[in-house]
């Protein structure tokens, strides 16, 4: 499995979850700025996603990448999150979405 493939299915699960809880998902926006996932709920959101397959564990994002989500996040009066999400080799989530605000 490739890095953008272990990409891929962290941002899936993240969009799951977020979808089970009640949020419309717009997912891999690639716009300016580090995030992964936009999305509207409780809250409206940014979320940068890292993923990592199992033993490893998944990085936190850089201080540009965390400069850059708080400042778009800013920019769109949206809240930015972070998640470490752990997967297996099939891409099967093996513990909890990990959620942290930067």
């Amino acid at each position: 499995m490739n890095s953008a493939q272990i990409g891929e299915y962290g941002e899936q699960h993240v969009a799951s979850w977020l979808r089970q809880n009640g949020y419309t998902v717009l997912q891999n926006t690639k716009l300016p700025g580090s995030t992964d996932i936009e999305a509207d709920g409780e809250e409206s959101i940014l979320v940068q996603v890292k993923t990592a397959v199992r033993p490893d564990e998944p990085a936190y994002p850089s201080s540009d990448e965390i400069r850059n989500i708080k400042s778009r996040a800013s920019r769109l009066n949206r809240t930015a999150y972070v998640t470490q999400v752990q997967i297996d080799p099939n891409g099967n989530l093996v513990r909890d979405i990990k959620w942290t605000k930067p």
